[in-house]
């Protein structure tokens, strides 16, 4: 789910504000921990007859410094449905096998970095509204899942992703584009695939934001259909240093599932 990507819009906002604070030869050097455990439920027929039901755990470890972010990801996955290719809670191709199979998911990497956009303006200059945040992402999938028992493709993924947010006073629109380059598994030809987001993210107040988000992805194969989601989601700091997110998924294309729902519980520090 890009979900994170709007979550990520106040962590952008936090970071850059302390950068900001101080002259860079007297401010500490900024860094950040954040673990976490989720989990996502999704149903759908996937243009099929039966429905494919996928439980999803991921532990998530992310590591800011400065300007750069590297996150792992280790997930749990537990599928029930028909064989076919389907993109997984990450975004990424599965190819399922008909019955249940559960076990390790694919390992997930990724790292960013923030750019230096406001480094175009004088020192002394206010910034303009437009200016967004900037944030390159670049991703590798580790094919740990099984092919044979339906948990992924048994292939190595790659993607590219920009993701721009704007900060006005509480609300930050965002908007990000992704391209995977997809391994195909033996007998089976994937498309890489272009994806899309278009959000908001709103403080209703200090612990709690709450916004929606829309996705799009191309298909991954000729058997499957295009992917378009309908994600409100919200983030609530319970206390420091933990926080819980949560989102719903309503599918509005046939390659998407037909309702989907997840939550994470993060700690900090």
């Amino acid at each position: 789910m890009r979900f994170g990507l709007a979550v990520c819009a106040l962590l952008v906002t936090a970071s850059r504000g302390i950068a900001a604070d101080a002259e860079p030869a007297a401010r500490p050097l900024y860094w950040r921990v954040k673990a976490s455990l989720g989990y996502h439920f999704s149903t759908g027929d996937y243009t099929g007859s039966d429905p494919t039901d996928i439980q999803y755990v991921p532990a998530v470890l992310t590591v800011d410094v400065e300007r750069w972010r590297v996150q792992g990801t280790i997930p749990y996955l537990h599928i029930s449905g028909p064989p076919g290719i389907i993109v997984g809670p990450d975004g990424l191709p599965i190819a399922t096998t008909s019955g249940t199979s559960d076990g390790l998911g694919d390992v997930l990497l990724k790292g960013s970095y923030l750019l230096p956009v406001e480094d175009l303006f004088p020192a002394d200059a206010p910034l303009p509204d437009w200016l967004p945040y900037v944030e390159l992402i670049g991703l590798v999938k580790f094919p740990t899942a099984s092919r044979s028992q339906g948990l992924g493709t048994g292939e190595f993924d790659f993607g590219i992703e920009s993701d721009l947010t704007w900060t006005f006073g509480r609300f930050s629109p965002f908007v990000g584009a992704s391209y995977r380059i997809l391994g195909s598994p033996p007998g089976t030809h994937l498309y890489d695939v272009f994806g899309c987001s278009l959000g908001g993210l709103y403080r209703i107040a200090e612990p709690l934001s709450a916004g929606a988000l829309i996705d799009y992805r191309q298909p991954p194969s000729a058997s499957s259909g295009q992917r378009l989601e309908l994600v409100p989601y919200a983030s609530w700091v319970i206390t420091p240093p933990w926080t819980l997110e949560s989102y719903v998924a309503a599918g509005l294309a046939d390659g998407s599932p037909d309702v989907g729902v997840g939550s994470q519980l993060g700690y900090t520090w």
